[in-house]
């Protein structure tokens, strides 16, 4: 059995502005910090063995405010980085939309295989995460994983997790700072607890 506990980083400028930030390295707000403090708190009385993060600096720095307090270090995980939006990072969709309206449109009909420009489609996303939690299944065995990550990243391990497939990644809300948690025994998954914010109020 492996117990995932599945938390996403604090409310960035970007998320403020409702830009696409992928791969750009976006800041955590006043805000973000101050949820961060909150989770942090939270999983005070959560049992972690090991706590995996994404290398972008809103997942880390909200890592590291869970790392303090229980006194575990912080595995930086390539795969765990968001979606890459090549072209469009730093882009809202109302400007996508308004100034590349062909890519926008295909975007839209082509889902899940439109391949952002210079940048990444939905399956490949998935893939690259989905090796990465089949390997934590096999190696953490017995083990409770902190994963400190993004929407669509926690999105992906959840369609994953419970389809062995991507078609369900839209069907997840993951807020900012949100706990979602995950048992996985003999690779049947059963979601304990879903985009919780109780502790941000």
């Amino acid at each position: 059995m492996v117990k995932f506990i599945f938390i996403r980083h604090g409310l960035t400028l970007d998320n403020e502005s409702m830009k696409l930030s992928g791969f750009i390295d976006s800041k955590l707000s006043d805000t973000g910090k101050d949820q961060a403090k909150k989770t942090s708190i939270r999983l005070k009385v959560e049992k972690i063995d090991l706590i995996y993060s994404s290398p972008l600096r809103r997942a880390v720095n909200t890592a590291k405010e869970i790392s303090r307090i229980k006194n575990v270090e912080i595995n930086i995980c390539e795969e765990f980085k968001e979606m890459n939006f090549g072209d469009f990072e730093g882009l809202t969709f109302n400007e996508i939309e308004s100034n590349h309206k062909e890519e926008y449109e295909r975007l839209k009909s082509e889902s899940f295989e439109y391949n952002f420009p210079n940048g990444e489609n939905m399956i490949g996303f998935h893939d690259r995460i989905s090796k990465k939690i089949d390997d934590i299944i096999k190696e953490q065995d017995g083990k409770t994983v902190l994963i400190v990550s993004h929407a669509g990243v926690i999105r992906a391990c959840l369609s994953h997790l419970i389809s062995k497939d991507h078609t369900y990644h839209w069907n997840f809300k993951i807020d900012n700072c949100s706990m979602t948690i995950v048992e996985v025994v003999d690779n049947f998954s059963v979601i304990h607890s879903l985009n919780n914010t109780e502790h941000l109020r």
